[in-house]
Formats: C-alpha cells, structure tokens, sequence
C-alpha cells in the first residue's frame, strides 16, 4: 500500500510550516516539492516524495536551509503523535478529539492531529 495525502491534509501541512512547526529534514520524512526542484515524477502523488537520501535532495537545494524553503514536511501518523506529545498535549485530548466525530470512522485522523498540531502553534 502506497502512502497517500489527502489535499486537505497538504494543505494542514503548510498551514503548520506557515504557523512555525521546527522542523529538520531527514530520511524517513514525506515531503512535499512546492519548488518543484525535484525534476523526476513522484512515485507517490503529485508534489510528494519520501526522503530516502538526503545527498540526492541537498544536490537539488543545495543546503538544508534551501531544502526547508523548497519543500514542508508531511508527517505520518505517529511522528504527528510525537510531535504533540513534544508540545505537551495530553494523550487524553488527542484520544478524545480523534473519537469526537466521524473523522476516525473516515479515515481523517491524520486531518484531526494537524489541526490539533496548528492549534498548539497558534
């Protein structure tokens, strides 16, 4: 099974960058190429890459900071856990926003952890 990014969930994505999520690229992170220096297709979706040599993306941008400025993470499920349990948010609340509504029924529960992640960042 291919890993997939709803729109909704690219578009959290650059709302937390845009809100000042710290973020250092690495191999193992989903990206998406706003810059478009990647010249090779995505085997994923349009725009998202998975950063499985960090020399092959740093030849494109040249610097981490230039990969930053290019690109914005796109975390998976349990590194958007990590990361609100990095900014102190209960398990507890996490547990009780995912089951609120029809998000875990419908398969939104990445959806639900950014905006919980934009929330703490605002």
């Amino acid at each position: 099974m291919t890993t997939r990014f709803s729109q909704q969930e690219i578009d959290l994505a650059r709302q937390m960058r845009d809100h000042g999520l710290a973020w250092e690229p690495a191999v193992g992170h989903y990206v998406f190429d706003e810059a478009n220096i990647i010249e090779v297709q995505s085997p994923f979706q349009e725009g998202v890459y998975f950063i499985l040599d960090m020399k092959h993306f740093l030849r494109r941008s040249e610097t981490v900071e230039g990969l930053k400025s290019s690109m914005f993470w796109l975390p998976q499920w349990h590194q958007a856990r990590q990361i609100l349990r990095e900014m102190g948010l209960a398990t507890e609340l996490v547990v009780k926003r995912l089951t609120a509504g029809d998000d875990f029924a419908t398969d939104s529960e990445l959806t639900v952890l950014y905006q919980l992640i934009i929330e703490q960042l605002t």
